[in-house]
């Protein structure tokens, strides 16, 4: 048996653990899914993690391997003790005083955890086979960001617990985001033609993307098939199941432009709401009413206990005058996903959705369902 297994510097092994720890089961019923599979080989140190829903998997560099097998350990467990190491420490793996178990040591420093074999640790990146496309990571985020206030866990409609891909053109991709309230859709250029099956990538994995490649650049590996996505770059490669469910057609709840938008600042309009959605009582029930006039926006709200607060802005606006009235927690959300200094606003009336639009360089739309007056 040999002396040790392998020997990493903690400032290669917490990066890594940091990224494959969000594909742990922290819940795990079964055991193996709330471990870490660590394999040796030659001078790096492979890592891989899955809860059978997504995979992460990475590899850092090591100071030595004396052995190639592999080794699952509990995640979190490893995490927490490499995290809690001295920035400057190696960490040195050893086999255990028994045989399932392995021994972790740092300076003073001791640990015993207990294994399970590699041979157990299951694999679902190997099952991904489908169209492959290389597209810049940084607007890819971006656009799941952009339309991830507009996507929430739905037990009963899964196929809106995600955001939905789809080719918009021969060379741009749709992220669309849609909870029956809000619609939010950016389009990516790819760069390169463009050709793959809609799909619903889950609210775990748009999150997962931005944690593991948010301060990424450059372009990905990305392969998507009709049941999974995989996501590779700069040494990490992330896999997931997808939603299995049909996306609604979106597009018919975007309404039209109208023939005068109304343009206002976003920061100005996203502080006046929320200084007259400080008298609201319950945000669900109590509505923000819009009242459009030719140079001028009113904001304001009466709740349902008597209260009211009201605030004037101005606009860019030279139309017929219109009311409608809106959730105020989601007019906020989707304020804030604008990212342009100014907003366009197509309102046509109290029962017409109201779109809202950045004014330059931005290809986005966000919708908004009224609500009754």
């Amino acid at each position: 048996m040999p002396e040790f297994l392998f020997r990493v510097h903690r400032s290669a092994l917490l990066p890594a653990l940091d990224a494959v720890i969000e594909a742990v089961d922290q819940r795990a019923t079964i055991p193996i899914l709330g471990n870490i599979l660590l394999v040796p080989k030659g001078s790096e140190l492979t890592l891989r993690a899955t809860d059978l829903a997504i995979e992460v998997e990475t590899s850092c560099e090591l100071l030595e391997a004396a052995s190639g097998s592999g080794l699952t350990v509990a995640g979190s467990g490893l995490r927490d003790i490499v995290k809690n190491l001295p920035e400057n420490a190696e960490v040195v793996f050893s086999p255990g005083a028994f045989p399932d178990q392995v021994r972790i040591q740092s300076g003073r420093s001791r640990f015993s955890l207990l294994t399970l074999p590699e041979k157990d640790f299951p694999l679902i990146g190997d099952k991904v086979s489908g169209s492959n496309l290389q597209l810049e990571i940084a607007p890819l985020i971006d656009a799941f960001m952009r339309v991830l206030y507009a996507i929430r866990e739905d037990k009963t409609r899964n196929y809106l617990s995600g955001a939905f891909l789809h080719p918009h053109d021969s060379t741009r991709i749709s992220v669309v985001g849609c909870d029956g309230h809000n619609l939010a859709a950016s389009r990516v250029e790819a760069g390169a033609e463009v050709a793959f099956p809609p799909v619903i990538v889950p609210i775990r994995t748009v999150k997962a993307v931005k944690k593991l490649f948010g301060d990424s650049k450059g372009r990905a590996d990305v392969t998507i098939s009709d049941a999974m996505i995989r996501i590779a770059l700069n040494g990490v490669t992330l896999v997931s199941k997808l939603v299995d469910g049909i996306f609604p057609d979106y597009a018919r709840v975007i309404p039209p432009r109208t023939n005068h938008a109304a343009v206002a600042s976003v920061a100005t309009f996203k502080a006046a709401v929320s200084r007259v959605c400080l008298v609201a009582g319950d945000l669900e029930k109590d509505t923000i009413k819009l009242q459009l006039a030719p140079g001028s926006l009113k904001v304001s709200m009466n709740t349902t206990a008597g209260e009211e607060a009201a605030e004037d802005m101005p606009v860019d606006y030279s139309g017929e005058p219109v009311e409608v009235g809106f959730n105020g927690r989601y007019l906020t959300a989707m304020l804030s996903s604008v990212g342009t200094q100014d907003v366009e606003m197509h309102l046509s009336d109290a029962v017409t959705p109201g779109l809202f639009r950045p004014t330059i360089d931005r290809d986005e739309q966000f919708v908004l369902m009224p609500r009754r007056l």
